[in-house]
């Protein structure tokens, strides 16, 4: 109950805060732009739309070029391969930050706990502290606290130098000792999908330099094994490089579409409309693809998002409940910019349509206007190019921050580290069972 108390009170502060400044603001426009009250509501929903549009232009300049890419990539198997050794030396490094960060809190609570006083208030609150630790019972990984990065931040500080830690303290220290144990576990977790993968492919690519048996060599029970194993090392890269093409050739008609939004006209997406808006069942037929993978380039942008250990989308109920709330509300507030700027890919008029008209006037919201939808759309190509000539990842080299490429050379002893990793988290057993199983 006092953690309920807490969130709403911390989380109350915050949107009071927000909801002042944005009243004010509105207020502010009301006056300057003599706006009644309902085109003060179709403002703020426009205002909504503009950022939702921005968003939305970021995500989609990306997945345009990423989507069909990464299918063009996970057609080689040696160049999958490789990203799966680049990905086990960052998660493995990962989880001996986590686990150095618990042995250094381990250190750190025992000495406390030695120099408090029989009389201290938040003894209680420290044990639960300490149970919580005894999870490096469980970790694989022994370290000693020198490569931690929680012995450098203030907190860790503040403990050092006081002698009985205040509430406040402790509530920040268990916060901190309960994310490093989810991570570590997510990481481990992580680490042991991406061996028994690698395991897997590595299996796959050895199987191919051998003569394969025929399919009914070893009874029925071998088929689905057998057809597996040729559907990876024969079928897999055509099949996958034909999608990437086709998914090539589709971005390439919603960049066109984006681009002609000022000169319909000439507008794939129009000429489409225009030629099925007779029948409301060959309109549902026709934009239907296309709307699904503009949201799908977008959605898969979202996804990829990692900023730190924040927003990042895991499989296997691993994500946090954060990044599950970013993603969700994130989600929602795209929607209707996609659909906005869909229906300006279609039409004329925006007024022509009910949504349009829900949407609102873009002309009242102050420096963008009606332009704003017509123009900013352009901004998805020149993301799209960033994209597809690697900037971001250039950018980042640029800065000292490795990152793994299909398209260069990666770090061989980065590799190396990662293909021994895989192979330390692979039991005997499970190679045993994956030859078996191919």
């Amino acid at each position: 109950m006092a953690r309920f108390r807490s969130a709403i009170k911390s989380n109350l502060r915050f949107y009071a805060i927000a909801g002042v400044l944005l009243i004010s603001f509105l207020i502010y426009v009301a006056v300057q732009e003599q706006m009644t009250g309902s085109k003060l509501l179709g403002f703020a929903i426009c205002l909504s739309n503009t950022w939702g549009l921005t968003l939305y232009v970021l995500l989609l300049g990306y997945g345009l070029v990423e989507v069909p890419r990464s299918f063009w990539y996970e057609s080689s198997l040696a160049k999958t391969l490789e990203f799966i050794y680049y990905k086990a030396a960052e998660t493995h490094d990962g989880m001996e930050l986590a686990a150095d960060d618990l042995a250094s809190i381990q250190t750190l609570t025992k000495g406390i706990s030695r120099r408090l006083s029989n009389n201290y208030p938040y003894r209680r609150q420290l044990s639960m502290i300490e149970e919580r630790l005894q999870v490096l019972e469980h970790v694989d990984l022994k370290m000693d606290g020198n490569l931690s990065d929680f012995s450098e931040t203030a907190l860790a500080t503040e403990l050092d130098d006081v002698k009985e830690p205040s509430l406040s303290q402790l509530v920040k220290l268990n916060k901190h000792v309960r994310r490093t144990i989810r991570k570590y576990f997510r990481l481990r977790d992580t680490m042991q999908d991406t061996a028994e993968r690698g395991a897997w492919i590595e299996s796959v690519i050895r199987r191919g330099q051998q003569p394969l048996p025929t399919l009914f060599s070893r009874g029925l029970s071998d088929v689905m094994p057998g057809l597996n194993l040729r559907w990876m090392l024969y079928c897999r890269q055509p099949v996958y490089r034909s999608i990437a093409f086709v998914l090539g050739g589709a971005s390439l008609l919603m960049i066109w579409a984006q681009l002609t939004i000022p000169a319909r006209m000439v507008s794939p997406m129009f000429a489409i409309y225009q030629a099925v808006n007779q029948s409301d069942s060959l309109v549902q037929i026709a934009l239907i693809p296309p709307l699904t993978y503009l949201c799908g380039c977008a959605f898969w942008s979202m996804f990829q998002l990692q900023l730190f250990d924040y927003y990042l989308m895991d499989n296997k109920r691993r994500t946090g409940e954060v990044s599950l709330l970013f993603n969700g509300t994130y989600l929602l507030r795209i929607f209707a910019p996609i659909g906005f700027n869909f229906v300006s890919m279609l039409v004329d008029d925006d007024d022509a349509t009910a949504f349009g008209r829900v949407m609102g006037d873009m002309e009242v919201v102050p420096f963008f206007g009606s332009a704003f939808n017509s123009y900013l759309p352009i901004l998805i190509s020149i993301f799209s190019l960033c994209t597809f000539f690697n900037v971001y990842y250039r950018l980042l080299k640029f800065l000292g921050i490795e990152q793994f490429s299909y398209s260069t050379t990666n770090d061989q002893d980065r590799l190396e580290e990662g293909k021994k990793h895989v192979a330390a988290f692979t039991s005997s057993v499970r190679d045993e069972m994956v030859d078996t199983f191919l």
